[in-house]
């Protein structure tokens, strides 16, 4: 795969994952405003965009994902291995580095869009002050 093409696949994956992250209603809650502490708002975020109901198509889509890196590798190895009369190879390695690289992604990408949640309602929270 081409650099280019990762690239605008990582952009294309971050677009789609942050649209189903993002509720769609604003987090105006008085109780957090009145709280002020970031650690505690933090938390309230990631509640929030991990239990609503968008949050399960980001499930959906990432576990669709993950199956098709692996069974990718699968069928790579299969057609490696079956026409030839070479010493078997295993991509079960390569696979579980690319499931490692995609959720170590995802993960970040997740934890940053609840960061900067947290950041905007502090911003909101000081600015009613």
């Amino acid at each position: 795969m081409d650099l280019s093409e990762l690239t605008v696949m990582i952009i294309i994956f971050s677009g789609i994952m942050i649209f189903f992250l993002v509720p769609f209603n604003k987090y105006q809650c008085k109780e957090i405003q009145q709280r002020r502490t970031f650690l505690i708002i933090f938390k309230d975020s990631l509640l929030q965009i991990t239990f609503h109901k968008k949050a399960l198509l980001a499930f959906l889509l990432v576990s669709f994902l993950l199956a098709a890196i692996w069974f990718g590798y699968e069928q790579e190895e299969y057609h490696f291995n079956a026409p030839s009369g070479y010493p078997l190879i295993s991509t079960h390695s390569e696979a579980v580095l690319a499931i490692c690289a995609f959720l170590g992604y995802t993960i970040i990408l997740y934890l940053l869009l609840a960061l900067w949640i947290s950041l905007n309602i502090l911003k909101k929270g000081r600015s009613k002050l």
